[in-house]
């Protein structure tokens, strides 16, 4: 079933949604609320509708900040029996398991179960886009980064269209799992899926000319073939001067000029491929994330090179190297930012904004960056190290003696991420002068684990002093 705009409602509902954007205004989260779970029982498919109420939903739960928390745990039992009421009736009822899930979702937004079964249902009813904004929170926003959901949400974004997005999340899954043969087809398929789209498909079924498209087809075939069976830079001369020849050629066709970029990309001619990538982003219509992702990777692996052919042939020449480090460092920062400021919601971007703060020695940031994400389940414990080790920075001892210690307090098993918060602890007790504090850190980490750092080197000076 497809899912509908507010336009496409009936006179009444449409009001009724009107009305919910003017409470949803004016910060009337709980009547905003109550007008969209009404029209949503109605009319299940209205999509306008799902995304504002999962906007009020959170902004509500933000107004409220922790004084939800007791209404919150006495409601648990009900948000169990809603969740089993969905799970019932998400494949024979699905617009009642989502009206069930909202009631979780009024509760608390932030209620995986909810989204995860919320997905199931709107993939069960048909309803694309509203199984994305659950399965987009579920990744981007609550942490849930296994497999699993990475595949639905991957396999959804190609049911919408956007086989792009998709490409990307199976890029990652095969990087991460190089000897899953399944993953490889499946991103084999994705790719097929994102050239269906881009090569003029849809041009030829609006015009019924699909010889064109045909002919694209079999040369890109071509090009792909070629593509698999060369690996060298040098055997790639012949494929980027047929494409450097095709994009003379046909100038406005966009998958030519990307492929002819990717070819450059490959060879390592960066700048070659810089140029291309840039003159093609500036060809499209609308926002690519993939390719300015894409941009951004070129940008830094250009650095890279340079950085790396520095230190093999002159490795002395520290002030190039810390040149090029820093500039790295700065462009990685402003795409971070830039990702960060787009979403400010999304913790897992402010952690990784916060290490680059640390890194490039902006700990003032980084420190208020990371009293946001210790607060976040999955990254809590990383986020008091690191605070731990701005504080250290600024000779702030007693707050990163704090800041290590509610670390520790939770890790239950010795593991490398307690051996690190361990290790820091211990640094930052020698340089307060308190050999005795210091040491006991570093032993309990050299009876598991000698070699660890220079665990053994703290210890034994200790020892010999003695």
């Amino acid at each position: 079933m497809a899912e509908k705009r507010a336009n496409e409602l009936l006179p009444y509902w449409r009001d009724l949604y009107l009305k919910g954007r003017m409470a949803l205004d004016k910060k009337n989260y709980d009547y905003c609320i109550m007008l969209f779970c009404q029209l949503l029982d109605q009319e299940p498919s209205c999509i306008e509708c799902r995304e504002a109420l999962r906007i009020a939903q959170f902004r509500k739960a933000e107004a409220s900040g922790g004084r939800g928390f007791f209404k919150k745990a006495f409601g648990l039992t009900g948000d169990v029996t809603h969740l089993s009421k969905a799970r019932l009736s998400m494949k024979s009822n699905p617009g009642a398991a989502m009206s069930s899930l909202e009631q979780v979702l009024n509760k608390d937004p932030n209620n995986t179960s909810a989204h995860q079964i919320m997905a199931d249902a709107a993939l069960s009813a048909g309803y694309i886009r509203t199984a994305l904004i659950s399965l987009e929170l579920l990744f981007n926003k609550l942490g849930q980064r296994d497999m699993a959901t990475a595949r639905k949400l991957a396999d959804t974004y190609v049911k919408a269209g956007q086989a792009n997005k998709a490409e990307e999340i199976y890029s990652q899954l095969v990087n991460e799992n190089p000897g899953n043969l399944e993953l490889a087809q499946a991103l084999k398929d994705v790719s097929a899926s994102r050239t269906m789209q881009e090569g003029g498909y849809e041009e030829a079924a609006r015009t019924g000319n699909f010889r064109e498209a045909l002919k694209d087809e079999a040369e890109a075939k071509r090009l792909e073939h070629e593509n698999r069976l060369i690996q060298t830079a040098e055997s790639s001369v012949d494929i980027i001067t047929d494409l450097e020849a095709k994009v003379a050629e046909e100038p406005q066709n966009l998958r030519w000029r990307r492929a002819l970029a990717d070819q450059y990309n490959r060879i390592k001619d960066y700048d070659k491929a810089l140029d291309a990538y840039t003159t093609l982003q500036s060809m499209l219509t609308g926002a690519d994330s993939q390719l300015a992702m894409t941009i951004l990777n070129v940008k830094l692996k250009k650095i890279d090179a340079q950085l790396q052919k520095i230190k093999a042939e002159d490795p002395n020449n520290t002030e190039a190297i810390d040149a090029l480090t820093k500039e790295y460092s700065e462009i990685r920062l402003g795409e971070t930012e830039r990702l960060y400021n787009e979403n400010p919601s999304d913790m897992l971007v402010l952690f990784d904004l916060a290490n680059l703060y640390f890194n490039l020695g902006k700990y003032g940031k980084a420190i208020q960056s990371l009293q946001k994400t210790q607060n976040y389940p999955g990254k809590k414990v990383p986020s008091l190290c690191l605070l731990g080790r701005c504080f250290a920075r600024r000779k702030m001892y007693d707050l990163a003696i704090r800041a290590y210690t509610n670390a520790l307090a939770e890790k239950k098993t010795m593991d490398e991420e307690k051996k690190e918060i361990l290790y820091y602890l211990g640094l930052t007790y020698e340089q307060m002068g308190k050999k005795e504090e210091a040491i006991e850190q570093f032993k309990l980490i050299y009876e598991v684990d000698i070699g660890y750092r220079d665990i053994a080197e703290h210890v034994d000076a200790y020892y010999d002093e003695e």
